[in-house]
């Protein structure tokens, strides 16, 4: 049965949903300050890898840092629907292979040549229905939900 508000998400499905997007935030320390900054991004081989520019704030200090990455969607089952899923772990520096150089396709003008990977072992996500499930249940003989299986 679906209740009313956030659902949880399983870190399969935190996986499956990362890969459906591109754009998502690193939260990292800056100067004893929480920053965020907003990058491309792509899932292979259990982690997840960006990309920044030389100099910024995101290169000079996210290597062997703690950091979360943000993803979500909203919209995707109408209004009020949608997820978000964050990796938290602890992020390197990395010479990728060719195809992870690929996938990350900069959006943002201007060289990116400093590569990062955190790995997708700390997932943590949850999604809304956008009221659906309450919804579902005034429509239905005795305003009650059926158990799903």
């Amino acid at each position: 049965m679906s209740a009313p508000g956030p659902q949880r998400l399983d870190p399969a499905r935190c996986r499956g949903l990362l890969g459906e997007r591109g754009v998502g935030r690193v939260v990292f320390t800056q100067d004893a300050l929480p920053a965020v900054a907003t990058l491309n991004y792509a899932v292979a081989g259990g982690a997840l890898h960006f990309r920044t520019a030389a100099g910024t704030a995101v290169a000079r200090c996210v290597g062997d840092a703690v950091v979360a990455f943000n993803v979500d969607a909203e919209g995707t089952d109408g209004p009020g629907a949608g997820w978000s899923v964050t990796v938290t772990g602890r992020c390197r520096r990395e010479e990728p292979g060719e195809d992870v150089r690929r996938a990350l396709d900069v959006w943002a003008p201007g060289p990116r040549e400093e590569f990062f990977a955190v790995d997708l072992a700390l997932l943590e996500g949850f999604a809304l229905d956008g009221g659906r499930a309450a919804r579902d249940a005034r429509t239905r003989p005795g305003g009650a939900v059926p158990p799903v299986g």
